[in-house]
């Protein structure tokens, strides 16, 4: 066995010997689920070579929008079940029955604003279209520079954008209640600080898959694949010459050396997009006609940071009114590090270690949410409410009101 093995990979090496003897055939479903859960966790989150933290752009991407998944904790890869999932997992737009609309705002941080409109209608033997639009805008900001680095009196704007155009399809269904959805997302991505800006394309896939097994279904997605983006404008334009020379324009030599006006532009570096992968799980612990509580867990492997898991729970009475709970672990270099309960200890005064390491020290955490649905005959209004910990960086509130029908 190689020395460079660490102790968790022996581990889940000996794990996997088990299941080639053959030893887990007694177990049931749910005992066999969790165990390749574990094992998905230990193998895919215990390498720590690198983060890549800051390498990828349009940081915008990763807000997710819908005050209910934000209260979830971001945990919905495998719920799907409304039209936000366009971002989450495009293959849950196949679980639509009505035609659906939403529209998210965020207070964000640092006074930003985010908002994210999302529609989809279903079409008999075709499948599910839908469409959504994401903006995000900055608070204007006065240009300053070296010799008035209190302000010109000019101001500058920044602003992030995306529209995309999704379609989900169920693939089959069988008596067992097992089906198998596929999902596609095709969005334009536009960001612009000032003069400059980017534009960019990018794809995201999904699959939905309903076990047959109780309520037990598996989400994954992959999110925001596409070519590198980078800025230009007129900003970036330098090295403009003219023929002829302000002091001596009069003077014209013969033959004429001057030179013709040429231009240049300063070339910057082009960025990856913020992809990630995600598998999730939900389960429905309690189902009946009063009472519907739901258990999901996704775990996320970004191209830009450290992997996390996303925690969630869904309490609905009568299927009209929700109380939520979530929590977002970022994972460190030995696997999950409960931060959370650092910080709490740390809040209170009973932790006096030396501070978290940066690696796997992560604002986020706790989230909350309440939800709320309005019959009236055939049309439902939904309104939703998210609070989120980002810890010294104060909380983030979401609000999100939907439409079926």
């Amino acid at each position: 066995m190689d020395n460079n093995m660490n102790s968790k990979q022996k581990e889940l090496l000996g794990l996997v010997r088990i299941l080639k003897n053959n030893r887990l055939n007694n177990y049931t479903p749910l005992t066999s689920l969790l165990f390749f859960v574990s094992f998905f966790i230990s193998l895919t989150f215990t390498s720590y070579a690198t983060t890549n933290v800051g390498t990828a752009g349009a940081q915008f991407l990763k807000i997710g929008p819908g005050a209910r998944v934000d209260s979830l904790g971001g945990a919905f890869g495998a719920i799907a079940n409304d039209v936000t999932t366009i971002y989450w997992n495009p293959a849950g737009l196949s679980q639509l029955e009505k035609t659906s609309f939403s529209d998210t705002h965020t207070i964000w941080l640092a006074d930003v604003r985010y908002n994210y409109l999302a529609f989809a209608t279903p079409i008999d033997k075709v499948g599910t279209l839908g469409a959504s639009v994401t903006f995000l805008n900055v608070p204007d900001t006065e240009i300053t520079t070296l010799e008035k680095p209190d302000g010109t009196g000019l101001w500058y704007s920044a602003w992030d954008s995306a529209v995309s155009l999704a379609y989900s399809r169920e693939l089959y269904q069988k008596e067992s209640g097992t089906k198998l959805s596929l999902g596609i997302n095709l969005k334009y991505i536009h960001q612009q600080i000032h003069r400059a800006n980017a534009r960019g394309v990018a794809i995201d896939i999904g699959t939905l898959y309903h076990t047959g097994w109780r309520s037990l279904r598996i989400g994954m997605s992959f999110s925001n694949f596409g070519p590198e983006m980078s800025f230009s404008g007129p900003d970036l334009e330098a090295g403009v010459e003219q023929a002829g020379d302000e002091l001596t324009a009069e003077y014209h030599p013969f033959p004429d050396t001057t030179n013709p006006a040429r231009k240049a532009e300063l070339d910057t570096i082009e960025y990856p997009l913020p992809s990630n992968f995600r598998l999730g799980i939900a389960y429905d612990l309690i189902d009946n006609d009063n009472n519907l509580l739901t258990v999901a867990l996704d775990g996320n492997h970004p191209n830009d940071n450290s992997e996390r898991l996303n925690l969630g729970f869904e309490y609905w009475y009568r299927k009209a009114a929700a109380i939520r709970a979530g929590y977002k672990f970022r994972l460190g270099p030995d696997g999950i590090e409960f931060i959370w309960l650092k910080k709490i200890a740390k809040r209170l005064g009973w932790d006096n270690s030396d501070p978290i390491p940066n690696r796997s020290d992560d604002e986020e955490g706790l989230t909350l949410g309440l939800g709320i649905h309005l019959k009236f005959r055939e049309t439902v209004l939904s309104l939703d409410y998210a609070y989120a910990d980002f810890g010294y960086l104060q909380n983030a509130h979401r609000v999100s009101l939907g439409l079926k029908f």
